[in-house]
């Protein structure tokens, strides 16, 4: 009579999952968790497939699993250009070079179409036959994301090559340089392997000024137009520089980050600089001018007004300055102006304001000054010129001047009022004998 034939062993699943006692019961059905698992399994020998569960079946195009254990060999799955690197990871595997590899396989499905499987391969024991596990699912849609990613990346960083500002992007937890264009290269005088290794803390003159900058972009997210001091670095020959800046926040390489573009205008505000002395400046005492000192008197008229502060003004008047002239020449006048100039800013304060109303005339404004103090100041100016003469053309010229003095007070409602009753003071002091301080009666309110 024939034998039956004897039952197949165990598959290493199957064992898993087979009762022995009590506590066995109790154990999950291991085989099920594979079979029914998201991931794909595929366990195969020298590329011959011994096991692959439903999901890995589907990631192939096949509707069971039985169908891709039928292929003879997986090579038909396997993409010609990357059929040698696989042999390469199995032998490394099988010969326990690696105890296992983690990565993205490019894999190719029944109907030809490839698709990435991101996934774990590693060395198991088959029935007493080396064997490997490959467990993975697919990332082809992540892969077409991340490859939009870095298209979008690399047209990002196309498009900053090319702009006409030098820009840099810094990471806000620390300030670590993340990226720099040419134009910052150049800016800097450097390289970007250089820049990359610093922070832009390094590049501020002043770092509150950075750090203003950073609260301005926590609350808005981004700015425009702020002007700040800036440094091509920290070394003696680096250069300082004014810089007007953008910024704006993003997200670069997974970290928050700004970007910050610079405009250097040094020398637009060195020409602002130029054009606003020459507008507001005397050319040849380099004091103010008459329509910015009337500017200024009328600043600081609206601000003792809104404080309820002391004010006065002093109009000056150089005696006898048209015999200089005639007898030395205007080129000696005109030094002469010069040296009262320089004679009158020893003696007023740094908050006093001097302007050249036209001639040899002159006006001070006195800020946080009243009549009696303004009067000292005078007598203190007066004296001073008097004390030696002025250097023309190296020749001493005897000068003084006269002056009228007077307080703001309620009825001036303009500065042209309260300078026209000093100037009526400085006229009784020219009236009376020059070489004296007048003051301003103090009219009815």
């Amino acid at each position: 009579m024939k034998k039956p034939a004897p039952e197949p062993a165990p598959t290493p699943l199957a064992k898993a999952a087979a009762p022995v006692g009590k506590k066995e019961h109790q154990l999950p059905d291991f085989r099920n968790l594979v079979e029914e698992a998201v991931e794909g399994v595929l366990i195969h020998s020298n590329f011959k497939p011994l096991y692959a569960n439903k999901a890995l079946a589907q990631l192939f195009g096949y509707k069971k699993p039985e169908e891709l254990l039928a292929l003879p060999i997986l090579r038909p799955l396997i993409p010609k250009d990357f059929w040698a690197r696989a042999e390469h990871e199995y032998d490394d595997l099988i010969k326990g070079r690696v105890p296992g590899i983690t990565g993205r396989m490019l894999l190719q499905r029944k109907d030809g179409s490839e698709f990435w499987l991101a996934g774990t391969q590693r060395r198991i024991d088959w029935y007493g036959t080396p064997a490997v596990q490959v467990t993975g699912f697919d990332t082809t849609a992540q892969m077409e994301v991340e490859k939009t990613l870095l298209r979008n990346e690399q047209r990002l960083r196309a498009m900053l090559e090319i702009l006409p500002y030098p820009i840099y992007i810094t990471r806000i937890s620390d300030g670590q340089i993340l990226f720099v264009n040419r134009k910052m290269c150049l800016l800097f005088q450097t390289g970007a392997r250089h820049l990359l290794r610093s922070s832009s803390v390094d590049f501020f003159v002043c770092p509150q000024e950075r750090e203003e900058l950073l609260k301005l972009m926590e609350t808005l997210g981004d700015v425009r137009d702020i002007e700040v001091r800036m440094r091509t670095g920290t070394g003696p020959t680096n250069r300082e520089f004014m810089a007007e800046v953008a910024a704006i926040n993003i997200d670069y390489d997974g970290v928050p980050a700004v970007l910050v573009a610079i405009n250097d205008i040094s020398q637009r505000k060195e020409l602002e600089a130029e054009l606003f002395k020459q507008a507001s400046t005397d050319s040849l005492t380099g004091v103010s001018n008459r329509r910015y000192f009337m500017a200024q008197a009328e600043q600081e008229l609206r601000r003792s007004r809104r404080f309820a502060r002391d004010m006065s003004v002093m109009m000056v008047d150089l005696d006898h300055f048209k015999k200089v002239n005639d007898e030395h020449g205007h080129a000696a006048g005109d030094a002469v102006l010069q040296s009262f100039v320089k004679r009158a800013l020893e003696s007023l304060r740094q908050s006093d304001q001097l302007g050249r109303l036209g001639g040899e005339e002159f006006a001070v404004i006195l800020p946080e000054t009243n009549l009696v103090a303004a009067t000292d100041a005078a007598e203190r100016l007066r004296r001073h010129l008097e004390e030696r003469p002025l250097v023309a053309d190296l020749m001493a010229i005897p000068c003084t001047v006269s002056i009228g003095v007077a307080q703001l007070n309620a009825v001036d409602g303009t500065i042209d009022q309260l300078l026209h009753r000093a100037d009526e003071a400085l006229y009784r002091a020219k009236n009376g004998g020059r070489n004296c301080v007048e003051v301003a009666e103090t009219p009815p309110v």
